[in-house]
């Protein structure tokens, strides 16, 4: 157990450090992050500008610091939108069985065949480049994964004592999939949406990298990255501090998600 504690400690601390910073930048940024300083371009890290300036003298530690408030706004949306969605399909379609969950499994397969960025990818083709296109692109591409852990968790549930008790009482077939079938997902459910939020994070920067992202001059982690590619001789922390910020974040996600699989899955626990 001592290296599920130790996981989770880094974990939570790396996330609490980007929870902060995100906040942080609703209020306070070093200096404006959209302002233009060309006189101070491509200026190395100083006591002015502790990560140094793009290419444009736009302040580096700025621009992360709200490209940190990007990535939590959109990771957020696209889990609460994948677990949600997904989460109900997967529970009607385990609970009903039948045709039904036939129907719904042929097509969440189908979803499935398709890596999540590439069918985010066609998506934002429909949907248009902006935020909240890309929360709603990737919320459906990752709805099925979601869908298909729940159901698997609610064919196994479906069959117990007490769903039988719940029917026998006379209770309808809606309060017990979500009195007593739901709760008993919920570690499932918290887990699979602990890895979707580095999942998201991960898919809005590659976006991003790639031009269809949030559109600039708004700054993100991945088209910061993308800025900084054609100065990466001259000017390496322009890629350097947004990669770490990545880097950093998905290792504290998978840290903390591997902590929380660890302590709400009885099998992991019996391992340690």
């Amino acid at each position: 157990m001592k290296n599920v504690t130790f996981n989770g400690f880094i974990g939570s601390i790396l996330i609490a450090a980007l929870l902060i910073s995100a906040a942080i930048g609703l209020f306070w940024t070093p200096y404006d992050p959209m302002k233009l300083g060309f006189t101070a371009r491509l200026a190395a890290p100083s006591s002015a500008h502790w990560l140094g300036t793009d290419e444009f003298g736009r302040d580096v530690l700025s621009r992360l610091i709200v490209g940190a408030r990007a990535s939590v706004w959109i990771g957020t949306l696209t889990v609460t939108f994948a677990t949600v969605c997904g989460t109900l399909i997967g529970l009607v379609s385990g609970y009903a069985r039948g045709w039904i969950d036939a129907v719904i499994m042929a097509v969440n397969n189908a979803l499935l065949a398709f890596p999540g960025i590439l069918l985010a990818l066609g998506l934002l083709a429909v949907f248009g480049a902006n935020q909240y296109g890309i929360i709603f692109a990737l919320g459906i591409a990752y709805s099925p994964s979601m869908a298909r852990v729940v159901r698997g968790a609610v064919l196994s549930l479906r069959e117990r004592e007490f769903i039988e008790a719940s029917k026998v009482m006379g209770n309808g077939e809606l309060y017990t999939m979500f009195r007593h079938i739901l709760p008993n997902c919920i570690a499932q459910i918290t887990v699979l949406a602990t890895s979707m939020f580095g999942w998201a994070i991960l898919s809005e920067s590659a976006l991003s990298f790639l031009g269809l992202g949030v559109p600039p001059p708004a700054p993100t982690w991945g088209n910061m990255l993308a800025a900084g590619r054609p100065f990466i001789e001259q000017a390496v922390w322009l890629g350097l501090f947004p990669g770490l910020a990545i880097a950093l974040t998905l290792l504290g996600i998978n840290l903390l998600g591997d902590a929380l699989r660890d302590k709400l899955d009885p099998r992991m626990r019996g391992l340690k």
